[in-house]
């Protein structure tokens, strides 16, 4: 344990060599010995003793008080007072300045240990109250943050609810209250109407329970063996027959069969949102494109549309929950997709990336590490 630094500043050259003398008795290192105020502020910024050892009265501008003032705002060194006698009002000027000791002279070995010892570990004491009063202050710092941002996104799930269940209760009311005066037709479209915002509350319920588990790390990775490029083929035929004539998807593969291990739940979240996106975000009539690569080492997804873009400055927060584009304008949508997509990926020991210009469309590429299947595979009724 190295020594402990005190610096003398003490204008009488017999009582500095008899206190640094003292000093060397007792253990402690006297980093130098100074006789004015101004060479105690250059010495304590070349040297950062562990104590000062300060005389009231000094020779030069600044006297004792002034000098440890300084010393003890810029640098936060404990200072002990050293003074033959001093009037009333140098004593309150001392007071003020709230020192960690004083000692009269001819001082006291006995006195003069104990009073550093004192000093130090009061020193010790406020520099670990500050340090815990600052961790304190950051953590509540970080508590209103982080219920600035739960109020923030419960204000978005709000809204996005509202919509749903006001357009059904408009369609209940009007099926309930004009059926008869209704024609066919317009029933139809009424019921449609409440089918498709019983499916977004669905979404979005889902949404928010799938997020809440990966981030209460209640979500694992399971993987099994997955054939991939039928499995990406059935996700993508599925979005075609849903879509009609109104959207173009295109599917191309390096390989034509490829099984290894994956979470097929978690590549089914995956490319679920990836895909609803490219939808959602992409003007009738666009294109969609799913391609798979295959390495000996990886695999990647990627998805590609021709949609509205994605600024530069939402690209750094597009994985976060909650956040959204600035211009997705009436688009419906939680800013949750991306962030259950993150999560899948994450889980699985992959990264993801994405390429976008405004107005020129996106494209998100996912990379899995491709693991291969081990033979023989254990059953579900194996692994129970």
């Amino acid at each position: 344990m190295a020594p402990i630094r005190i610096l003398i500043v003490e204008d009488e050259r017999l009582v500095a060599d008899d206190l640094q003398e003292t000093l060397q008795g007792l253990g402690y290192e006297v980093s130098a010995s100074v006789a004015s105020g101004e060479e105690a502020l250059a010495k304590v910024a070349e040297t950062t003793p562990d104590l000062v050892l300060m005389d009231i009265r000094l020779s030069g501008t600044l006297d004792g008080v002034q000098a440890a003032d300084l010393i003890q705002s810029q640098f936060q060194i404990p200072i002990v007072y050293l003074t033959a006698n001093a009037d009333r009002a140098t004593l309150e000027r001392v007071k003020a300045s709230h020192p960690f000791g004083y000692i009269l002279k001819p001082f006291n070995e006995k006195i003069l240990a104990t009073t550093i010892d004192i000093a130090l570990s009061r020193h010790q004491a406020e520099q670990e109250m500050q340090q815990a009063l600052s961790t304190t202050e950051v953590e509540l710092q970080t508590i209103k943050q982080e219920a600035q941002k739960q109020a923030e996104h419960l204000s978005i799930v709000a809204h996005e609810l509202r919509n749903p269940i006001t357009a059904i209760k408009f369609a209940v009311e009007m099926l309930t209250n004009h059926a008869e005066d209704l024609p066919e037709e317009k029933r139809e479209r009424y019921i449609e109407r409440i089918r498709n915002a019983t499916k977004s509350l669905n979404d979005l319920l889902e949404d928010i329970l799938t997020l809440e588990r990966t981030r209460a790390n209640k979500m694992q990775a399971f993987p099994v063996p997955l054939e991939v490029v039928s499995f990406c083929q059935e996700v993508l035929e599925t979005f075609q027959l849903s879509a009609g004539d109104l959207y173009s998807f295109v599917f191309s593969s390096n390989e034509s069969f490829c099984l290894v291990c994956l979470d097929d739940k978690l590549l089914w979240h995956l490319l679920n949102n990836l895909l609803s996106n490219a939808v959602k975000y992409s003007p009738e009539g666009g294109g969609i494109w799913l391609t798979i690569t295959f390495t000996s080492e990886t695999i990647t997804l990627q998805v590609k549309d021709q949609g509205i873009g994605i600024p530069l400055e939402a690209q750094a927060t597009l994985f976060e929950p909650f956040h959204r584009a600035s211009n997705v304008g009436k688009i419906p949508g939680s800013g949750l997709g991306l962030a259950i997509v993150k999560q899948c990926v994450t889980l699985q020991g992959g990264t993801i990336a994405v390429d976008s210009v405004v107005g020129e469309g996106a494209t998100f590429t996912v990379t899995l590490p491709r693991q291969s299947v081990s033979y023989p595979f254990p059953t579900s009724e194996q692994e129970q």
